[in-house]
């Protein structure tokens, strides 16, 4: 799968992406971010993901690229419900300086929505974004994405408990 939208490129995940993978599961900054909790990950247990994603049909992850940068992160849809066409989006940015604030996330995200409407006959896409990351919250809004609800207490993290915020887009909300 190769799928072009403005200056970016998602791409299938190959074995030339896992040590750049493993950096960025393994930056805390980034891990911070994240709704979910990952421990620290090695070489081996990368690789077994890495052979775990052939033939399964209930996730798609794609590397994000760009001419300027190359590999600048990853977006994801998992939990795909191929009865009721729904599936959850996940993304990760590289923290680099020179990457954020360029829009990369939005386009991203704009991109693999895009592409599961279209490609994937999906009816319906959710996120869950953990309450202080307030940039990403900012990119599901600019794309189109409707705040459903909250999850309270949901993740715990930096010593509390955190709220999750539920957002969810359908096929002709996407903000072009």
């Amino acid at each position: 799968m190769i799928y072009i939208y403005d200056d970016i490129k998602l791409r299938a995940i190959e074995e030339r992406d896992l040590n750049i993978l493993l950096e960025m599961i393994n930056d805390p900054e980034i891990e911070n971010m994240t709704s979910g909790y990952s421990f620290p990950v090695s070489e081996y247990q990368q690789r077994r993901w890495f052979e775990s994603l052939v033939n399964n049909d209930k996730k798609l992850r794609t590397i994000i690229e760009t001419k300027e940068h190359g590999t600048i992160g990853v977006v994801m849809l998992t939990d795909i419900d191929w009865k009721n066409r729904t599936a959850q989006f996940h993304s990760k940015i590289a923290t680099s300086k020179e990457i954020r604030g360029k829009g990369y996330g939005t386009k991203a995200t704009k991109a693999l929505v895009k592409y599961a409407f279209e490609q994937l006959n999906l009816n319906l896409i959710y996120s869950h974004i953990i309450d202080y990351n307030v940039a990403s919250q900012r990119v599901k809004e600019k794309c189109g994405f409707k705040k459903d609800g909250v999850l309270r207490n949901r993740v715990f993290k930096n010593g509390k408990y955190h709220d999750i915020v539920v957002w969810s887009i359908q096929p002709g909300e996407l903000v072009e």
